[in-house]
């Protein structure tokens, strides 16, 4: 019997089920991401509002700036996800074909080694941020430690590799390329 018939080729098996985890990963990590700006920005306007009448908050700005290094990390892999990172395609579509499909595995090869190197780099990254975050208040004034403002950034490198890794996976079963988006909705 086809492995075509039995099912799918053990390729689909793969690619499909990774596909469906990364977009759901995906997904989170826009919401991940928009909650973080929406706890500055509340943060921000509490500032506003209320330094006028006297009353101040030293924790709002440190943990602003934990939000926003977070905001940009789970945005990492999101904006990767979804297809909104900046490509700069016009010489490849000039060129033809044959350049898109070599363009897809060298741009899956190099993203690979970037994020393959970055996770190789990251217990030397993440020993080196000794200390707390100042100001970055939990309860029972314990302090954001500093490397677990670097969880994030490891978290989308390892899934921004898997996406590279399922898109040469994509281009040898032959399946299209999906195209970028400047669209606003994620599903769209």
């Amino acid at each position: 019997m086809d492995p075509d018939e039995r099912g799918g080729s053990a390729m689909a098996r793969i690619v499909g089920p990774l596909d469906h985890a990364l977009g759901a990963c995906g997904r989170l990590f826009l919401v991940l991401a928009n909650l973080c700006l929406f706890l500055m920005l509340l943060g921000t306007a509490a500032t506003i509002i209320l330094r006028p009448i006297g009353i101040s908050f030293y924790w709002i700005w440190p943990w602003t700036m934990v939000f926003f290094v977070w905001m940009s990390f789970f945005g990492f892999f999101a904006v990767y996800r979804l297809k909104k990172d900046i490509a700069v395609d016009f010489v490849v579509l000039h060129i033809g074909p044959k350049a898109m499909v070599a363009s897809r595995y060298f741009v899956a090869l190099v993203i690979i080694v970037v994020t393959g190197t970055i996770l190789w780099q990251m217990p030397t990254i993440i020993e080196s941020q000794a200390g707390p975050v100042d100001g970055a208040i939990l309860p029972g004034d314990l302090e954001v430690q500093r490397y677990f403002l670097s969880w994030p950034l490891a978290i989308s490198c390892a899934l921004i590799l898997l996406e590279a890794i399922l898109e040469i996976l994509k281009a040898a079963s032959g399946l299209p390329e999906a195209p970028p988006s400047h669209l606003t909705d994620p599903e769209g």
